[in-house]
């Protein structure tokens, strides 16, 4: 404590709301000193639906619920938070640019890198009022022909181009989640999405080099990053997630929602195998004074593995889409991760589905993960390791830098991004 250094994350869901504390060292090692967790009722109650903000009030409440919570364990209070987010309103392109070198000797400086950034950007320029550019992301750069450079910095050539992934958000919903945090009476270091920090949570840098997805599905919403060649790909958000499956079970058990969420994790099955009791029942909360029901485990599994299946295809199309080979662009398959991660079988249901293996993607590279190394804290935990990298430039420049100062300052970051911990 004293005068060590800390980040704080903040995962604004749609069903909850966690907080993480985490000190690091010179090393940039970092542990986990305090955790909170706000649990809503159901999509919304948080505040947030769909990764949208739709209640200031209510999702003020919840960040200082969850912050006051971490900070009891951390034994202090805090000041400065990083925020992940999510929603459908959130976009992504790939696009390029191009600038002559105009160095000395024709040698690539941190000058050409932003100037070749500023004209990649100018290709979703002017975008509407309602959007901003949130993150610009080189997939890798090209010199004088030669394609796929990772760091061109130092050498010497005429002609540099940038391969780049562009993501937009709604501008508006930056400026509500800053209204929320400065409501809690702390100050926004950064606002990430949430595809690129579950990504840093549970993707090693093998798997990005030899192309995975990362899917992190969540209440209200399923993240999705493709990764081809150690470099970010495609990104989108779908509005479809956990929450659409307690409905279907209160609807089909005609319970409330929340008794629903909670039958859901503790007997949800989305894929059946000889492990499971088919035939075992349990209770179903009843309403208004009624006499209990029972439902058998199969028929539970019929409600949960027909929706969960079309969810499942949906993401199928989705990815197909991108046209990428799924036995050679992706070769390391699919990363499952986020609270719904935590649903019995949906791994085996997604490998039938897709073709290719999937696993469940827990968070890894940092002390006192015991209590994090869940998928539905994948994203949390992704925060901690981006505010840490740039803990310096939030200090220095009251949070986000422009994109001169990013470079100046940051330099090898999104090389780092992709690295084992």
């Amino acid at each position: 404590m004293g005068n060590e250094k800390v980040v704080v994350a903040l995962d604004l869901g749609s069903q909850n709301l966690k907080a993480i504390i985490g000190a690091f060292d010179e090393n940039k090692n970092i542990e986990v000193k305090g955790i909170g967790v706000a649990t809503c009722g159901g999509a919304s109650s948080c505040g947030i639906g769909d990764g949208v903000i739709k209640n200031i009030e209510l999702t003020v409440r919840n960040i200082e619920e969850v912050l006051a919570n971490a900070e009891a364990q951390y034994g202090e209070e805090v000041e400065h938070v990083v925020v992940g987010f999510s929603g459908k309103h959130i976009e992504s392109k790939n696009d390029d640019g191009s600038v002559v070198v105009s160095g000395k000797d024709h040698e690539i400086d941190l000058d050409d890198i932003e100037r070749v950034w500023e004209q990649a950007k100018t290709k979703v320029e002017p975008l509407p009022e309602i959007k901003t550019v949130v993150r610009q992301i080189p997939r890798w750069y090209n010199l004088d022909g030669e394609t796929k450079i990772k760091e061109p910095v130092g050498m010497s050539g005429v002609k540099l181009g940038v391969d780049m992934h562009i993501i937009t958000c709604n501008a508006q919903q930056l400026k509500n989640i800053k209204k929320c945090v400065n409501k809690a009476n702390l100050i926004l270091d950064d606002t990430i999405p949430n595809f690129l920090t579950s990504s840093r949570a549970v993707m090693d840098s093998d798997e990005a080099e030899l192309g995975c997805v990362v899917i992190d599905m969540g209440a209200g919403t399923t993240d999705i990053a493709i990764y081809v060649d150690n470099a970010i790909y495609h990104s989108e958000v779908l509005e479809i997630g956990g929450d659409i499956v307690t409905k279907d079970i209160a609807a089909m058990l005609k319970t409330p929602k929340n008794k629903a969420e909670l039958l859901k994790i503790k007997y949800g099955v989305a894929y059946l195998d000889d492990s499971i009791d088919k035939d075992m029942e349990f209770e179903i909360p009843s309403v208004g004074g009624r006499a209990p029901s029972y439902v058998s485990i199969e028929d539970f599994y019929e409600i949960i593995h027909s929706r969960m299946e079309e969810i499942v295809e949906v993401l199928y199309a989705r990815i197909k889409e991108q046209k990428i080979s799924f036995d050679t662009d992706l070769s390391a398959g699919i990363i499952l991760t986020g609270g719904m991660a935590n649903l019995y079988g949906l791994d085996k249901l997604m490998e039938n589905i897709f073709g290719v293996q999937v696993r469940v993607g827990k968070p890894f590279g940092i002390k006192g993960l015991d209590e994090v190394a869940k998928p539905e804290f994948a994203s949390a935990v992704g925060l901690l390791k981006y505010g840490v990298e740039n803990y310096e430039k939030y200090r220095e420049n009251g949070g986000i830098a422009d994109i001169s100062s990013f470079l100046k300052k940051t330099g090898n970051f999104f090389k780092r991004m992709f690295g084992n911990e």
